[in-house]
């Protein structure tokens, strides 16, 4: 039985389904094109049949007209009715398998390739196509054994040994699948794409030392092999960054057009921190790819680490321009126009943002702070509660709106937003700290020193909260050595002056005088407008009987807070102490 096909070029030659390829590692599934082959005018199909020949050659030419209209349903149906009236074709048989795929029914292929390679066991294309369509399904066990079937009949199929290979290594024989394509490639050395599979699964299988050698072997070979270079590239980025900077560099040198290799090299400049080399290679991108508004986007937020906010405003202006509701481009343009004191316009960029955005929390938060440094902290209040309301629960919406009242002095609807806050975020530390100093204002100091130990239990090294519990304890004069472990602990984790006072006045109350001035004359130069850091470094001259130091202190102490009546009664002691 013999069957050829011919159109003429009037007709349309069949575009199929095409099965992406995956990525190392991965079958590549591409079922082969349906497409009849033109041999003049006359139809090459020659049935051995002789009416149902005519029938079936008739059905099939019906099937070729109605697969040209995209009316597949029917096609598929006149195509059974020429295999009917040609059963023993392998060739419509094929064909059947391939517009099943087409219409994305793989089911149905694989049954109609069964039916073929029972009457065809050696059919190599039953086999292959077979094969691919169970890798597709990832039944990869089967689908090797029909790869390894049709090397058998085809053992000089390049493409039916890579295909093998990508199959065991699916189901994790990488070793099998490694030693395929290193047979291939002694058999085949200009099989290009083979050795890039190959490069990649030495990868996979941790063998990278194979890898960048046959990365290399691929470059000498095909030296603008792009793919190669971004793959090796990110190779060496992980092992040697100069090497990477060269490679990606000399290519470019050679091809200054290849836009992904300068992207990639863009990356790594902003790995190494080199925002302006980063930039020059995406502006080169972007000349190239003037619409590609990644890119732009890209460039806009290097802009912004830059500083350069003039230019960056521009750029997310022209971001805006292409899509107006696009909340992150808001987000950013909102942060070049405040960095230019420009607080009202970046208000009314920033306002429009709905919650539906991925960076509606950050806008709200922003727009916040820029109502607050606008002298509206009435409306800085307004839009943190109405973001709480709708449902936002972000620990930092607490933070600021809790904040907010308290520069308000609404310290009781501040306890009532922090507990709400802390409700709902119960491991938020930073909140909790927060609602621990506003009991401390509110002269609930035993229940700040409570949430306090509360937040050591979920960070045992939170410097905040040690500091805090460690200065009460001083003050109180009680459990001075763990004070004293806590406030080490604390600065250790956090240097701070505020800290290293702490620190200092343990120290006074355990009578460690030398260890206390070293700590809180150091504390004393890094706020010197600090009332009480004052008082507590006069409290040491003084009881070190170092006079004339502690009247200034002291006095240095009421100028900054003239209201500090023990300060002032400590200085008139000093008098009947003999200074």
């Amino acid at each position: 039985m013999k069957f050829k096909s011919l159109l003429s070029k009037k007709y349309l030659v069949f575009s199929w389904l095409f099965v992406p390829s995956f990525f190392a590692g991965c079958v590549a599934v591409t079922p082969p094109q349906l497409s009849v082959r033109a041999d003049g005018d006359s139809v090459a199909y020659r049935s051995e049949l002789t009416d149902p020949g005519a029938k079936a050659l008739f059905a099939f030419s019906r099937f070729r007209m109605l697969g040209a209209d995209n009316s597949w349903e029917k096609a598929i149906a006149v195509l059974k009715q020429a295999i009917s009236f040609d059963p023993g074709s392998d060739y419509l048989q094929l064909i059947l398998a391939k517009a099943y795929l087409y219409r994305h029914q793989p089911d149905q292929a694989v049954t109609a390739l069964e039916l073929l390679l029972d009457r065809a066991p050696e059919s190599v294309a039953g086999h292959k196509l077979l094969g691919d369509v169970l890798s597709f399904q990832q039944k990869y066990a089967p689908a090797i054994d029909h790869f390894r079937h049709a090397l058998e009949l085809a053992p000089e199929d390049v493409e039916l040994q890579l295909r093998l290979a990508m199959a065991l290594f699916r189901i994790e024989r990488k070793d099998e699948a490694i030693a395929e394509l290193e047979a291939l490639l002694e058999q085949h050395p200009d099989a290009d794409f083979s050795r890039l599979t190959l490069a990649r699964f030495y990868l996979k299988n941790q063998q990278t030392a194979q890898a960048s050698v046959t990365y290399r072997q691929l470059l000498e070979r095909q030296p603008e092999q792009v793919q190669a270079v971004l793959e090796y590239g990110k190779l060496l980025e992980r092992q040697d960054q100069p090497a990477a900077l060269e490679l990606y560099q000399s290519f470019i040198r050679l091809n200054p057009r290849a836009a992904a290799v300068r992207q990639q090299l863009a990356q790594l400049f902003l790995a190494q921190q080199k925002l302006d080399k980063a930039l020059t290679q995406l502006q080169a991108v972007r000349q190239q790819f003037p619409d590609n508004w990644q890119v732009i986007n890209q460039i806009g937020l290097i802009q912004l680490e830059l500083e350069d906010w003039a230019v960056a405003e521009r750029t997310f202006r022209l971001l805006l321009e292409k899509d107006a509701q696009q909340g992150r481009h808001r987000y950013y343009l909102a942060m070049a126009l405040s960095s230019q004191g420009k607080l009202a316009e970046a208000i009314r960029v920033l306002e429009p943002i709905g919650k539906k955005s991925s960076v509606y929390t950050e806008a709200v938060l922003q727009l916040g702070y820029l109502y607050k440094q606008s002298d509206q902290i009435d409306q800085a209040i307004a839009v943190l509660q109405q973001a709480i309301r709708q449902g936002s629960q972000h620990p930092e919406l607490y933070y600021y709106l809790v904040a907010f009242l308290g520069e308000r002095e609404d310290h009781q609807m501040a306890l009532k937003i922090a507990l709400d806050g802390v409700e709902k975020n119960p491991e938020a530390t930073q909140l909790l700290y927060q609602l621990g100093v506003l009991y401390e204002k509110l002269d609930m100091r035993q229940t700040a020193a409570a949430t306090m130990e509360k937040i050591l239990l979920l960070d045992a090294e939170h410097a905040d909260a040690l500091n805090f519990l460690a200065y009460d304890q001083a003050e109180k004069g009680t459990n001075l050595e763990t004070a004293l472990k806590r406030a080490q602990t604390a600065l250790a984790r956090k240097p701070s002056g505020y800290i290293v006072d702490t620190l200092g006045w343990i120290y006074f109350k355990m009578g460690r005088y030398p260890e206390s001035r070293e700590q809180l004359e150091k504390a004393a130069e890094l706020y010197p407008d600090d009332a009480v850091i004052q008082e507590h470094l006069g409290d040491l001259y003084r009881a070190m009987k170092l006079w004339e130091k502690a009247a200034a202190v002291y006095r240095r102490a009421l100028e900054l807070n003239p209201e500090a009546k023990q300060v002032d009664e400590k200085l008139k002691e000093l008098i009947l102490e003999g200074y």
